[in-house]
């Protein structure tokens, strides 16, 4: 190009070294945006999977709870194969719920048709004596301790020499019909019963007389 006197003309080589300058920030602003938009998919692809495992803990944990309360019975007092035979018995604690004590006491299955099962359950202590009840399935103990010819299972207070027959009735000065009559002894009354019902497979105690 010729040279004009009095222009100045810009030089070829400055506006050649801008053009790899603007080529590399281009490039630098592409990879910035493309991170950008990886990041923000990664963190709701996180949140959404959160979300997703919340949704599921908080749907199962009530299906769980409400199993355990279904299964559980707060006086359980044993399974019908524990006290399949006839005889049989379990020493239990008997929460009461009306002044929620807890009262030491026993289930005896006594004999009956195996399609209806029979259960009695008292308390081991007596209000109205300091003896602890004892249940004596050795009748040639029985015989020895307290002179009586037993055929079968008895209750006995062995302080006091008195002995109860689960087999046998009473009746109360109110009129009520209770099990484990007197047999031998000076006692007040029989022992202190507790109802029991069969809920499926469990024996379960519900309130004491």
């Amino acid at each position: 190009m010729p040279h004009i006197p009095g222009v100045v003309h810009a030089p070829i080589r400055a506006g050649l070294q801008l053009k790899p300058l603007i080529a590399v920030i281009a490039a630098a602003l592409i990879c910035v945006s493309g991170f950008a938009l990886w990041l923000s998919h990664r963190r709701n692809t996180d949140l959404k999977a959160s979300a997703a495992t919340e949704f599921v803990t908080s749907v199962a944990a009530p299906d769980a709870s409400s199993n355990l309360q279904t299964d559980t019975e707060p006086n359980t007092v044993g399974t019908l194969y524990e006290l399949a035979a006839p005889w049989s018995s379990k020493t239990f604690l008997f929460v009461d719920p009306k002044n929620h004590l807890s009262v030491p006491a026993m289930v005896i299955h006594l004999p009956s048709p195996p399609a209806e099962p029979i259960f009695w359950a008292f308390a081991l202590t007596n209000p109205l004596s300091p003896c602890q009840l004892k249940y004596v399935t050795d009748l040639s103990a029985l015989s020895l301790r307290f002179a009586y010819p037993a055929a079968h299972p008895m209750i006995v207070s062995d302080c006091d020499g008195i002995l109860y027959d689960p087999l046998k009735m009473a009746t109360l000065s109110d009129g009520t019909w209770v099990r484990g009559d007197i047999v031998r002894g000076a006692g007040i009354r029989p022992p202190i019963s507790i109802q029991v019902e069969v809920l499926g497979r469990n024996v379960i105690a519900k309130r004491m007389e």
